[in-house]
C-alpha cells in the first residue's frame, strides 16, 4: 500500500531529525505539499494491495448480507465486512480504505449466530500529518503519526 515516494518522504524528514536539524514552518508553494499529495495519490492508486481490489459489495448490513459465490475473502468469511473510503486532507496520504465489520456473530451454514463474535482486525499504519505552525497559520509542518486501521474481519469466540 505504501510507495517508495512515500517512504522517500519519512527518510527524508528521518534524515533531517536524525540530524537535529528542524524543518520548521513551510508554505504549501515552498515545499509543494499539493504536488506531493497528488504523485503520492496516484502512486497509492497504480500499487494498490491486492486484497483490498474488488471487494466492495453492496451489502449495508450483516441481514442485507448473502453469501456470494465471489472468490473476495470477505464475501466468503464467517466475519463479511465491507470496505469503505476515509479521506483526510491534512494527511499524507488523504485517502485510504477500511474494513468494517457487516456482523455481529459470525456467519454459520449461512446464518448469523451470536454465540460468536465479528471482530476487527486491525494494523497500524504510518501517516503524516500536515500540522498548522503556531508562529504562522498560514504555514505548516509535518509529523509522524501512527493510525490504527480496520483491515479485515475475523470470528472469534466471546471474550470471557
Amino acid at each position: 500500500l505504501q510507495s517508495p515516494l512515500f517512504f522517500g518522504i519519512f527518510f527524508f524528514l528521518s534524515e533531517n531529525i536524525v540530524k537535529g536539524k528542524n524543518l520548521g514552518c513551510f508554505s504549501e508553494c515552498e515545499h509543494g505539499f499539493r504536488k506531493i499529495h497528488n504523485k503520492l495519490l496516484h502512486s497509492l492508486s497504480a500499487h494498490k494491495h491486492g486484497r483490498l481490489q474488488s471487494v466492495h459489495h453492496t451489502a449495508d448490513s450483516c441481514e442485507d448480507f448473502t453469501r456470494a459465490s465471489s472468490a473476495a475473502l470477505n464475501d466468503r468469511s464467517l466475519s463479511p465486512w465491507r470496505i469503505r473510503t476515509v479521506e483526510n486532507a491534512d494527511m499524507y496520504p488523504s485517502k485510504y480504505e477500511e474494513a468494517e465489520c457487516l456482523c455481529d456473530g459470525c456467519i454459520i451454514n449461512g446464518v448469523e449466530n451470536r454465540t460468536y463474535n465479528s471482530v476487527p482486525v486491525k494494523q497500524t499504519h504510518l501517516f503524516l500529518k500536515k500540522v498548522p505552525c503556531p508562529s504562522d497559520p498560514k504555514k505548516y509542518s509535518l509529523e509522524y503519526k501512527l493510525v490504527s486501521v480496520t483491515v479485515a474481519c475475523t470470528c472469534a469466540v466471546p471474550k470471557q
